[in-house]
């Protein structure tokens, strides 16, 4: 009896294998995109100012030389500012953005540059699209060419896969966008 029990125990076990598997429909990533409401730019003792999303966060990261971290977390994202004044050293940041834009083509499929300029803002600087698996997608730096710098870097906490993280990416290079666009120098 004890045999019999297992072999119709074994049979229901392997029987139960044999279906094919069933197909189920492909899944899709639904990320819920903050509200596209702009406030000014809450910073203190810094020399500039811009609009923000009134669902991101600011970090200082070093409130001293206004290195300051925009944080939107419901999308996991970033924008990270660094200002520095200009003492006769243009030429050597100007250099700097380049290069550490320029830094991010390796794991990138293609690098787009745009120059902008604001004249009635003194806001002068070029903005980088980067496509492909790099570490940032977007970089910017701005200048009145005299007195101020100051550099954005777009970074998504999460693996750099292009597709998952085209809707984000679209979403937070038109949120560099508008605060290029709103960028001014301030003399505190």
């Amino acid at each position: 009896m004890k045999i019999f029990k297992i072999i119709v125990l074994l049979a229901v076990f392997i029987s139960s294998c044999a279906s094919d598997p069933t197909a189920r429909p492909n899944g899709f990533l639904r990320i819920g995109m903050p509200q596209k409401n702009y406030i000014p730019l809450p910073v203190q003792g810094c020399q500039f100012s811009s609009t923000l999303n009134s669902s991101a966060k600011i970090i200082y990261k070093d409130s001293a030389n206004c290195w300051i971290d925009i944080v939107y977390p419901t999308i996991l994202s970033t924008i990270q500012l660094t200002y520095k004044p200009v003492e006769d050293n243009l030429q050597e940041l100007f250099l700097d953005a380049q290069k550490l834009a320029y830094k991010h083509t390796v794991k990138a499929t293609g690098m787009r540059e745009q120059i902008f300029s604001y004249d009635s803002a003194r806001v002068f600087g070029m903005y980088y699209e980067m496509s492909g698996a790099s570490a940032t997608t977007t970089q910017f730096y701005a200048t009145d060419s005299s007195h101020h710098f100051l550099r954005g870097v777009l970074y998504h906490y999460s693996t750099p896969n292009p597709d998952s993280l085209a809707q984000v990416t679209s979403f937070m290079r038109g949120e560099m966008q508008e605060f290029i666009s709103n960028l001014y120098w301030t003399n505190e």
